[in-house]
């Protein structure tokens, strides 16, 4: 689709040896090249970067140090490192930490680091690692990092060279302590969208040079902001992936934001309403006391909520029912209101959405915002993004926000270059673009009614039976933000995505096959068993067959609810 797919040029077995010999034999110590004299203030669009793509490249493979000195045709680039990475599961080689981690690195690759320099002011800085040319699988694959963070995750990295991928991540533009980037407006749109763009592009180039082929399939995997910037590719830049993964994708940028405020704002201007963490926890119980495993709500009492939707909770069920109670245990009257708040969403007069609610399920998650959340001390994006992006303002007052007008104002002037929104993403479809979106029931930072909105929205603009050939929605019980939480939250869906593009089997839960199995570990500190769960295509849920273990997935089944 995207790349002209020419069959792969492979080479013989001691060919192969030969090259990787000496992919391996320069030292990557050559001077840096210096920084391009035609860059601009100005943004190079998506369509004068695809004509400079375009540009014929240099013939034959290129070692890894050699790439030191590569001079990158589709967008203003510096490379900065190309140095043969010699690790092993005996001998790994430790990742930076770049702010989110580092990571052990058990196989021999070609790590090459940059700056792509879109605009004057642009600075996104990039890390490709390439493995072997025996190990690699043909493909390519992009991630970038979640919130408004700025440094490259090596995890989501590591994990794509671990399957066989020439794999790119990026830091958006900004490094982690530059809070104010928005101040900035090419690095607001390297944020908002174009990092993702130019850092694919480059990728591409430099994964092509190196192995002298064009890779034959590009994905694309993301969680919270980092899906917010696949769903962005869709949108803005279809050719740039053959599929992609978005989990809690945050896509709604200002309305994503807007929840965030709201939860937290809720608490944090009325006086007595904050609500500490081991409060929030004994809400959670009662959350599960009312719902779990109850006729007519959830089908099987397991910790974890089936469509928490169903779920009517109540605040008002914890409150303190005598002046003096014990408010470690019960919730003052502020408390249940500033809940409610949450759980109800805002709305304007005419009664368009404002805020999107938070489920009950979600309020004893690690991410809720508590008596410590503030403009100041935030939880997710939303003080920095209203402070800087929308009003430009780094000593913004918070207690001046009104509802109506800052959410209009924010979508007015932002929502253009942050929000993916439009529900429309035929052009990628029509390509045969396989999309897959996920997000956890008990979601704590990114309420889970943003994605269910995102999803009746495509299917209002394209038409169910459109949507269903290219996309799937997984919603899964129990799992917080982007993992974690009660459920079996950790799952693996490149490999289900891989096959829905190049075999057309659709992840339909219908088969072993077909089937994502989603895992939870053991802790016997805490007394969790260990679990697997089969994922299943919204609206289905995994329906327990009624014999054998309950945290064995054999013993489920996908079906409507």
């Amino acid at each position: 689709m995207k790349f002209n797919h020419q069959p792969m040029l492979r080479v013989s077995v001691m060919l192969a040896g030969i090259f990787a010999l000496n992919a391996f034999a320069a030292d990557g110590n050559s001077t840096q090249a210096d920084e391009p004299a035609n860059a601009t203030s100005e943004p190079q669009t998506g369509t004068e970067a695809a004509t400079n793509a375009e540009q014929p490249l240099p013939l034959g493979p290129k070692t890894c140090g050699e790439l030191l000195d590569y001079a990158v045709t589709s967008v203003t680039t510096e490379i900065t490192n190309a140095e043969p990475i010699q690790a092993s599961v005996s001998s790994p080689w430790t990742s930076p930490d770049g702010g989110g981690g580092s990571v052990d690195v058990t196989s021999p690759i070609c790590r090459i680091a940059g700056s792509i320099k879109p605009t004057r002011d642009s600075d996104i800085r990039f890390e490709l690692w390439m493995p072997l040319n025996a190990d690699w699988n043909g493909n390519f694959a992009g991630t970038a990092s979640g919130g408004s963070n700025g440094y490259i995750s090596y995890r989501a990295v590591n994990q794509h060279l671990s399957m066989g991928y020439a794999s790119i991540g990026h830091d958006n533009g900004h490094r982690k302590e530059e809070t104010d980037f928005a101040l900035v407006e090419a690095r607001k749109i390297d944020f908002a969208y174009r990092a993702q763009h130019v850092a694919t592009l480059v990728g591409k180039e430099i994964t092509e040079a190196f192995y002298d082929a064009t890779p034959q399939y590009a994905y694309y995997n993301g969680c919270s902001q980092s899906g917010h910037h696949g769903m962005m590719e869709m949108q803005r830049y279809p050719d740039d992936y053959d599929g992609i993964i978005a989990g809690a994708p945050a896509n709604d940028w200002t309305g994503t934001l807007a929840a965030e405020a709201n939860a937290a704002l809720a608490q944090w201007s009325n006086k007595g309403a904050g609500v500490s963490r081991d409060l929030l926890a004994k809400v959670g119980e009662k959350v599960l006391q009312s719902c779990d495993g109850q006729a007519g709500i959830d089908h099987l009492q397991d910790g974890m909520l089936d469509d928490p939707r169903k779920c009517n909770f109540d605040p008002a069920s914890l409150q303190c029912d005598t002046q003096g109670a014990d408010s470690t245990a019960c919730l003052t009257q502020p408390q249940v209101q500033a809940l409610r708040t949450a759980l109800d969403g805002r709305r304007n007069t005419s009664g368009d959405i404002l805020a999107m609610p938070y489920l009950a399920e979600s309020l004893a998650g690690s991410f809720y915002p508590t008596d410590q959340t503030s403009p100041t001390s935030p939880q997710g994006s939303w003080a920095n993004h209203w402070s800087y992006a929308v009003h430009g303002n780094p000593t913004y007052d918070f207690s001046n926000f009104d509802w109506p007008t800052e959410v209009a104002f924010a979508r007015g002037k932002e929502g253009p270059s942050y929000d993916a929104i439009n529900g429309n993403y035929s052009v990628f479809a029509n390509q045969g673009g396989k999309f897959l979106m996920y997000h956890g029931w008990a979601d704590s930072l990114i309420p889970a009614s943003l994605s269910l909105q995102t999803w009746d929205r495509m299917n209002a603009q394209m038409g169910k039976e459109k949507v269903d050939s290219f996309a799937r929605l997984f919603m899964v019980p129990g799992m917080d933000h982007c993992g974690g939480g009660s459920g079996a939250s950790s799952f693996e869906l490149m490999s289900s995505l891989a096959d829905w593009v190049e075999n057309d089997i659709a992840p339909d839960s219908t088969s072993v096959a077909n089937t994502p199995i989603a895992t939870r570990e053991a802790n016997t500190e805490t007394g969790i068993e260990a679990m697997t769960r089969p994922l299943c295509p919204f609206p289905a849920i995994a329906t327990y067959s009624g014999n054998g273990d309950v945290n064995a997935a054999e013993n489920f089944s996908c079906s409507q609810p």
